[in-house]
């Protein structure tokens, strides 16, 4: 679980530093699976999935990761 919880800050640092929505969604895209890809594709294109994803509290604390500034605030 640990290992997962490295990968997971790598993953979020590397799409932190990502100059666009395209390359931080190239970069995640190539970090999954073909069937986590796929998958993700098909909840972020069916607006009722994606929302009903976006409500959870995995959602939440992943979004709240990204939002942070390196300094622990918000950019």
């Amino acid at each position: 679980m640990q290992k997962e919880n490295g990968n997971l800050e790598r993953i979020l640092q590397e799409i932190k530093q990502k100059n666009s929505k395209k390359e931080a969604e190239d970069y995640l895209m190539k970090q999954l699976s073909p069937t986590q890809s796929e998958k993700l594709q098909a909840v972020l294109q069916d607006e009722n999935a994606a929302r009903d994803l976006l409500k959870t509290p995995q959602a939440q604390a992943l979004l709240k990761k990204l939002l942070e500034g390196s300094d622990g605030q918000h950019s």
